[in-house]
């Protein structure tokens, strides 16, 4: 059984989707969960929901993109709580879905400021308490389409790829000091941010769990619990992995549909 009591989480992207589920998932097992996102509409209501008292979760408004904003964040952690044991990066940029050809630089930089350079700044960040301890667990969010993606998501490929490499990059360099830092690549999850995908059409969603091998959407937990188990210290010797949670859907060749017998 995982127990997290004394541990101290945070968790960017905190306010819906995965970043929420992971930060009541990993409340639920006793850790201090800080939740960070910029807009305290959604993230406050999810840290009164866990705790409305905030002593156990509590939420703080920051910018990933901006260094200082992070660094002010971890001060008020640590002056809080004197310490951080794990971080997860959840923060992600609306997609910017389109034709590679059509895409904007703007649009480009938008998703690249959030998932690639928020990622950084955060591990650079929030890892400089772990180092001093000589413990850490961090875990970065991917996607399953750094292993088999399909067309007009160029900028989120491009960026998903690079938080790979930043994982498996620090993962050699930090792992001497205590410090796990792995990456979890989610396939489709049902979540806020994929709604609006499902629901274009009932074959969006039929022709997904078709070529899904356990023949279902994955949920938010299915990642949630991964990141658990990789943050604990059971997995105190799995270090620059990237796993992918997808039901097998990137593993299949499968040109029938899985939820036919």
């Amino acid at each position: 059984m995982i127990d997290l009591n004394g541990k101290v989480a945070v968790v960017t992207g905190a306010g819906s989707g995965i970043g929420a589920a992971v930060a009541g998932y990993l409340h639920r097992l006793h850790a201090q969960v800080n939740l960070l996102a910029m807009s305290e509409q959604n993230v406050a209501a999810v840290a009164r929901q866990l705790d409305p008292d905030g002593v156990t979760a509590s939420y703080h408004l920051c910018d990933v993109r901006d260094e200082q904003s992070l660094i002010s964040t971890r001060e008020a952690i640590l002056q809080r709580m004197g310490r951080i044991d794990i971080l997860v990066t959840c923060a992600a940029a609306p997609a910017a879905a389109g034709k590679s050809e059509d895409l904007s630089f703007a649009d480009w930089r938008m998703v690249l400021d959030t998932d690639l350079d928020g990622a950084f700044l955060s591990c650079k960040t929030f890892a400089a308490p772990m180092l001093r301890n000589n413990y850490g667990r961090i875990v970065n969010m991917t996607s399953f389409h750094n292993v088999a993606t399909y067309p007009n998501r160029l900028a989120y490929n491009a960026a998903k790829s690079g938080v790979e490499g930043i994982t498996r990059a620090l993962a050699v360099e930090w792992g001497r000091f205590g410090i796990t830092v792995n990456a979890v690549a989610p396939g489709p999850i049902r979540t806020p941010r994929t709604s609006w995908f499902l629901e274009q059409s009932p074959d969006v969603e039929t022709g997904m769990t078709g070529r899904t091998p356990t023949a279902r959407i994955g949920e938010t937990d299915d990642v949630a619990s991964l990141i658990a188990y990789l943050v604990s210290s059971e997995a105190r010797h799995i270090n620059g992995q990237q796993i992918v949670v997808d039901g097998g859907w990137t593993k299949s060749a499968w040109w029938g549909s899985h939820c036919q017998g």
